[in-house]
């Protein structure tokens, strides 16, 4: 374990969360989202996610396509420990495992962020739930189960609870995706497969086209 950070114990178990993923390099995986809103008819929409450290996303969809911004894109390194003031809220038992409830409220300096609470488990320092509330009328849960996959323990699934009751201009929690979602209220699962892990991606991977 790291040792105790300026901000104390929260920090800590931030840093070990984040060092947990820290042989992971790059990665592809298969997405489905499974959309359980009444307010959104959709049909189950699959997409490709290629990541590569330390926050470079692309998403390969055909067609409507949208996930959970703040969830729906695995990389603990986006919580940086310098950019929040840290507070442990509680600690608990979560599937028969100890773990701890920290708070991350944005330092002043940091715009286009929000408080998050990070559930993690303290035997495997894996992240199991994260819940924000960015704005009033705009709540979102998610709760990550994990499998192991070439030795590295990524997630199979992620179940998301909404409740967006208020949107104004063109932000939703929906960041990944095109077109307006209307207000939300409900569940989405976010189910991952076909992991392929630190084969080396390029760059070029990333780089926007004149015609995207």
């Amino acid at each position: 374990m790291l040792g105790a950070s300026p901000q104390g114990k929260g920090a800590e178990y931030l840093e070990n969360a984040i060092h947990k993923f820290d042989p992971v390099k790059d990665y592809v995986v298969d997405v489905k989202v499974h959309m359980d809103i009444k307010a959104v008819q959709a049909p189950d929409m699959e997409a490709k996610i290629y990541y590569k450290e330390p926050d470079k996303v692309k998403i390969d969809s055909k067609g409507l396509f949208f996930m959970p911004k703040d969830v729906g894109v695995i990389n603990p390194r986006k919580f940086d420990p310098g950019k929040y003031e840290i507070a442990v809220l509680d600690t608990l038992t979560y599937e028969g495992d100890q773990a701890v409830r920290i708070s991350l409220v944005p330092k002043q300096d940091e715009t286009g962020s929000h408080n998050v609470i990070l559930t993690i488990d303290k035997k495997d320092w894996l992240i199991v739930e994260i819940a924000t509330a960015p704005y009033p009328g705009r709540e979102a849960s998610a709760k990550i189960t994990y499998g192991i996959f070439d030795g590295f323990q990524m997630p199979v699934k992620i179940d998301v609870n909404l409740d967006v009751s208020k949107i104004s201009g063109e932000g939703t929690e929906f960041g990944h995706g095109r077109g307006r979602a209307p207000e939300l209220k409900g569940k989405v699962e976010v189910y991952y497969s076909n992991y392929k892990i630190n084969t080396g991606l390029s760059d070029d991977i990333f780089k926007k086209r004149n015609d995207d």
